[in-house]
C-alpha cells in the first residue's frame, strides 16, 4: 500500500512538473503572441497559425488604450503611433480580418468593461460586412469577451501539445532568422506590417471574391446605431469612416449591378450618423497599385492613406490632405455626393472594362 501510495505521489509530481515546464516554454515564447512581445531573439517573430481575434483581445486589455480602432483588416491601416502623435492618446488597432458590425460592437462593449480608460473609437465601415448573408468570422468567440476567464485560450496556447509544437518552429525561426513556420503581419500596435509580402496573384484573389449579390443588412444597420449609442452613452468620441476602396472595387460594385445597393447603404448610414466618405473616383483611388504607395493591394489602402484619412477627420494638418479626399456626409448633403460619385464614374477611363483585364497592368 505504502509503494502504491508512494508511485502515485510520483506520477502526480511528474505529470505536474511537466505541465508547469511545458507552460513555462509556451509562455517564454509565446508562439501565438498573447502575453508579450519582448522583442529577444527567440520570440520576435510569431506563428503564421496565430489568430487576430484571439491576441488582440488580449493586447488591447493589457495595454489599457485610450482610443482604439475598430473595422475590417482595411481599419488595420489606421497607424496607432500616429494617431498618439495627433492626439497624444495612447491608441491601439482592434481592426480585425471581416469583422462584422455586430462583432465590433462587441468588441466595444469588452473594451468598455475592461478598460476605464477609453475615450475615443475610430470605426471603418466596409460595404461588403453589411451583407445580410455575410455571417461573424469563423474565428470569432463571443464567450472570450464575455466570460472573466476565458479558460479555453489559456488551455490552448500554454498547456497543449499543439502550443508546444508551435514553440519549437517559432524559437527555430526566430533563432536562425528563417520564415518557414512565422510571420510579423501584425504589429504590437495591433497595425499591419506594411513589410509584410503578400502571396501572389493576391488582387486577382480578391478580385474574385468580392460580392456578386448583397442584400443590405438591417441587423448589421442596427447594430450601427447601438454602437453610437453605446459611445454616446460613455461620453466617447465616435469618428465614423467609409473605407477609400480602389476605384476598381467601385467599378466591380457597378458591374455587378450592386450600385443600388451601395448608394441605399451610404443613405442608411448618414440617418444614423454622420459619416465621413473618402470614397471616389479621384487620384487617390485610381492611382497604379504597382507602387504600394496608395493601396497595399486591391483592397487595402497603405498606412500613408490611413494618416490623411486621420488629418482629415481630426482637422489637422488640413493644407497636407487633398481637398478632394473626405467628404463629411450627412442626410442634407448625401444625394449631391451620390450625384457626383456616378458623374466621375462616368469620366473614369476604365468603366465599362473588363476589370480582371485592367488589374494585370493598373
Amino acid at each position: 500500500m505504502k509503494n502504491d501510495r508512494r508511485w502515485t505521489l510520483s506520477v502526480l509530481t511528474a505529470t505536474a512538473l511537466l505541465l508547469l515546464l511545458t507552460a513555462f516554454i509556451n509562455y517564454k515564447i509565446d508562439p501565438y503572441g498573447l502575453y508579450h512581445f519582448s522583442g529577444e531573439s527567440y520570440n520576435y517573430r510569431k506563428s503564421i497559425n496565430r489568430d487576430p481575434y484571439q491576441f488582440k483581445t488580449y493586447h488591447s486589455k493589457r495595454l489599457q488604450p485610450q482610443a482604439i480602432v475598430l473595422g475590417t483588416s482595411r481599419a488595420m491601416r489606421l497607424d496607432p503611433a500616429f494617431i498618439q502623435s495627433l492626439t497624444g492618446e495612447v491608441t491601439y488597432n482592434l481592426g480585425l480580418p471581416a469583422a462584422t458590425p455586430y462583432s465590433s460592437y462587441q468588441y466595444l462593449k469588452y473594451m468598455l468593461k475592461v478598460n476605464p480608460q477609453l475615450n475615443t473609437v475610430y470605426l471603418g465601415l466596409d460595404f461588403e460586412v453589411f451583407d445580410d448573408q455575410l455571417a461573424d468570422h469563423v474565428n470569432y468567440v463571443e464567450k472570450r469577451l464575455t466570460s472573466p476567464f476565458y479558460i479555453t485560450d489559456y488551455f490552448s496556447t500554454l498547456l497543449s501539445e499543439p502550443a508546444l509544437k508551435e514553440s519549437w518552429k517559432i524559437w527555430y525561426d526566430n533563432h536562425n532568422h528563417t520564415t518557414t513556420y512565422s510571420e510579423t503581419r501584425y504589429l504590437q500596435d495591433g497595425s499591419f506590417d506594411e513589410n509584410y509580402v503578400y502571396p501572389a496573384n493576391i488582387n486577382e484573389g480578391t478580385l474574385n471574391i468580392l460580392p456578386t449579390t448583397l442584400e443590405l443588412s438591417s441587423n448589421s444597420l442596427d447594430v450601427l446605431k447601438r454602437i453610437t449609442q453605446l459611445c454616446e452613452q460613455n461620453h466617447l468620441q465616435l469618428y465614423l469612416y467609409i473605407s477609400p476602396v480602389h476605384a476598381i472595387v467601385l467599378e466591380t460594385y457597378w458591374q455587378n449591378s450592386l450600385w443600388p445597393q451601395y448608394e441605399e447603404w451610404k443613405r442608411q448610414l448618414v440617418n444614423i450618423a454622420p459619416i465621413w466618405d473618402f470614397t471616389g473616383y479621384h487620384n487617390i483611388s485610381t492611382s497604379s497599385l504597382q507602387t504600394g504607395e496608395n493601396y497595399n493591394d486591391l483592397s487595402h489602402f497603405s498606412k500613408k492613406i490611413g494618416n490623411l484619412i486621420l488629418e482629415r477627420m481630426l482637422n489637422l494638418h488640413d493644407e497636407q490632405v487633398p481637398s478632394y479626399f473626405g467628404v463629411l456626409l450627412t442626410t442634407d448633403n448625401v444625394e449631391e455626393h451620390l450625384k457626383e460619385l456616378r458623374q466621375n464614374r462616368e469620366r473614369w477611363p476604365e468603366k465599362n472594362k473588363k476589370m480582371a483585364d485592367l488589374l494585370a497592368s493598373y
